[in-house]
């Protein structure tokens, strides 16, 4: 299972819609419109998943979620499960922290540091990764900025997280898959500019995620896929369906 969010606008404030995909079969199978992303909301999130779908969850693939909410819940609601955090979203972060200017004072550092950061990442086995972190300890001294810091804390604190699909085949070490699915949902969102109330946004996130699920795919890089929805892939029976109403079926949230 791939878990992500999106933020999304309405009546002018943020609010989040965290979705989750079967990673096997690219199928967005269950959204939840919430205030924010929270411990609270992603409890929920995830307690529906658990409890009222009976999804069978075997592996887990998020990013981290503010304040590690997303590691914290998925430790208590799916014990034993691996988990994987995404390792493009860490990059992402490490390329946020990192100032790209050339006039700052560690350009030369930060280029260097950034570097060195991706291949622990994005490194080809966990021995490679393992003593790529190890090193890093004796060159510490010469990072001297905040980011630097915070970034070598945040990298050894979640490093077990970053490096979990080493030894669980079945995960992949990124959610791209999820975060190509809220790409297509975010060319719709940009377009529309926000929702007056959460009532409209539900019905619009309802009615788009229905489509997503009933639209074959066309340019896989995977053939098998071609021609089939990510509900056939699932083995549902979707001819028996029309999509437009099974979307307006009551109490189904994705």
């Amino acid at each position: 299972m791939g878990v992500d969010g999106k933020a999304v606008k309405i009546s002018g404030s943020e609010a989040v819609v965290l979705v989750a995909v079967d990673m096997g079969t690219n199928d967005p199978f269950f959204f939840q419109l919430a205030e924010a992303e929270s411990e609270e909301e992603a409890e929920k999130f995830f307690l529906i998943i658990k409890e009222i779908f009976n999804y069978p969850v075997t592996a887990v693939v998020s990013d981290l979620g503010k304040g590690r909410v997303f590691v914290n819940l998925v430790d208590q609601i799916f014990p034993g499960v691996p988990h994987q955090a995404c390792v493009t979203h860490f990059s992402g972060y490490v390329d946020m922290k990192l100032p790209k200017s050339k006039k700052s004072r560690y350009y030369k550092q930060n280029e260097f540091f950034r570097s060195y950061i991706k291949n622990i990442l994005f490194a080809t086995n966990f021995n490679d990764a393992d003593e790529l972190l190890l090193r890093l300890r004796h060159i510490e001294y010469l990072f001297e900025a905040k980011h630097h810091r915070e970034i070598i804390r945040s990298l050894r604190r979640n490093f077990n997280l970053l490096t979990a699909h080493f030894f669980h085949p079945e995960l992949p070490r990124d959610t791209n898959v999820v975060e190509n699915i809220i790409k297509e949902l975010d060319r719709k969102l940009v377009q529309m500019c926000g929702f007056k109330n959460p009532q409209n946004a539900y019905n619009f996130l309802k009615l788009w995620f229905c489509a997503y699920r009933f639209r074959p795919f066309t340019g896989s890089k995977y053939s098998h896929r071609n021609g089939r929805s990510p509900l056939s892939l699932a083995m549902v029976e979707t001819s028996r369906f029309d999509w437009l109403k099974f979307s307006q079926t009551k109490n189904r949230s994705g």
